[in-house]
């Protein structure tokens, strides 16, 4: 009846907006200023300019950008300039889960530390992620040259997710 209306500040759920090229950092602006939460994961980059290095913010996935609207806010994400749509998995809203939106900001804020002793691990394996921010995700390994890398499938948008974490705290998951 009407007493269930409960007004719910945010949705349960992150979702993932497509948007127009290079105006991630916008649309963020935009949401924020009109109450609406929102993610744009940012990696530093160094780039050479013609006399100097300098380091830019770039978007860490180019086109998305992560959205947390209440039921109220879901259509007026939409009449922000430059959103496109929503991404769409099954018929409805892709979900994306609050563990890989927290491993998106960990890869901002924190970089990595080590505390274990590595198994080996081969290209292919699928590893869980032991210690350190990213903690229980689990991926894809990809050896490159001394480099481990893990891949992180986020199921809801087309996307993996390169990280470059030390072998060190990376466990070897068993086949399911």
């Amino acid at each position: 009846g009407e007493a269930m209306k409960t007004k719910i500040q945010s949705s349960e759920y992150w979702k993932v907006v497509y948007v127009a090229p290079r105006s991630e950092k916008k649309v963020g602006n935009t949401l924020t200023l009109r109450g609406i939460e929102n993610f744009v994961p940012i990696k530093r980059e160094k780039r050479k300019w013609s006399d100097r290095w300098k380091w830019v913010e770039m978007p860490l996935i180019s086109g998305y950008v992560f959205v947390k609207p209440d039921a109220q806010q879901r259509d007026r994400v939409l009449q922000v300039k430059s959103v496109l749509n929503y991404v769409r998995f099954n018929q409805a809203d892709a979900r994306v889960q609050d563990a890989e939106i927290n491993a998106l900001k960990s890869i901002q804020e924190k970089g990595y530390y080590v505390e274990i002793a590595s198994e080996n691990l081969k290209s292919g394996d699928r590893a869980r992620i032991a210690y350190g921010p990213f903690k229980g995700l689990t991926g894809n390994v990809i050896k490159q040259h001394s480099e481990t890398m893990i891949t992180l499938i986020m199921d809801c948008i087309d996307i993996a997710l390169r990280i470059k974490v030390p072998a060190e705290v990376l466990i070897k998951e068993k086949p399911q």
